[in-house]
C-alpha cells in the first residue's frame, strides 16, 4: 500500500472533516490513487478545478506526464 507523507495525510483528513491528527482513516487515504490526492491537495489550498491545468504545464514544461505514472 502506498504511504502518503504526513503533511499530505493531514490535508487529506481534513478535506474528509477530520482533525488533521485523526488517523481512523489513514488506511483508506492512503489507497487512494496519486490523481484524487494532487487534486484534493490543489482543492484544499483553494485551487479548485485546476489539477489538470497544473499537470499540463508539469508534462509541457517538464516532460513528465502525471496521469501515465505509476501510483
Amino acid at each position: 500500500m502506498k504511504r502518503y507523507p504526513e503533511y499530505i495525510l493531514k490535508k487529506l483528513r481534513q478535506r474528509e472533516g477530520l482533525e488533521e491528527d485523526d488517523k481512523s482513516q489513514d488506511d483508506k487515504l492512503n489507497r487512494m490513487t496519486a490523481n484524487i490526492v494532487f487534486a484534493e491537495c490543489l482543492q484544499w489550498e483553494g485551487f479548485f478545478g485546476y489539477a489538470h491545468i497544473f499537470k499540463d504545464w508539469i508534462k509541457d514544461i517538464y516532460g513528465v506526464d502525471l496521469d501515465n505514472m505509476n501510483g
